[in-house]
């Protein structure tokens, strides 16, 4: 299993610039069961109609996007970290069953379940002449 970490090639500035948590890359971890494998990332304050899953030959993307909610743009902020931003990350996870992948948004965790695919037999049966 290989995990890409962000598909941002320049990520490392957004961390650099921005002090908001939701700006650096998304926080998250990959359990392997004997089933599935289960992805958990982190989307504090995202609401499920601002998460994006997409699963393509393998390569899992979670897009998620924030918006601040009841922005003045009339006010003049001292200091403004609820701003709109959009992140994504790609996890490259192979032998999966992309047909029957769960997904779930609770208590500011993504909870993404990616079945493992049945393996395959490769028996042949020999008829005797």
């Amino acid at each position: 299993m290989t995990i890409i970490k962000s598909i941002r090639p320049f990520g490392f500035l957004n961390e650099f610039f921005c002090e908001a948590p939701f700006f650096s890359a998304m926080k998250a971890d990959v359990k392997e069961t004997e089933n599935s494998y289960i992805v958990e990332a982190e989307l504090p304050g995202v609401k499920k109609e601002n998460v994006e899953l997409i699963c393509e030959e393998g390569v899992l993307t979670i897009t998620a996007k924030a918006a601040a909610e009841n922005a003045d743009e009339k006010a003049r902020y001292l200091r403004r970290e609820r701003n709109t931003a959009e992140i994504a990350r790609r996890f490259e996870i192979s032998g999966i069953d992309e047909e029957n992948i769960t997904a779930k948004l609770e208590d500011g965790v993504l909870y993404v379940t990616l079945p493992k695919k049945a393996p395959e037999k490769n028996e042949k049966h020999i008829t005797i002449e």
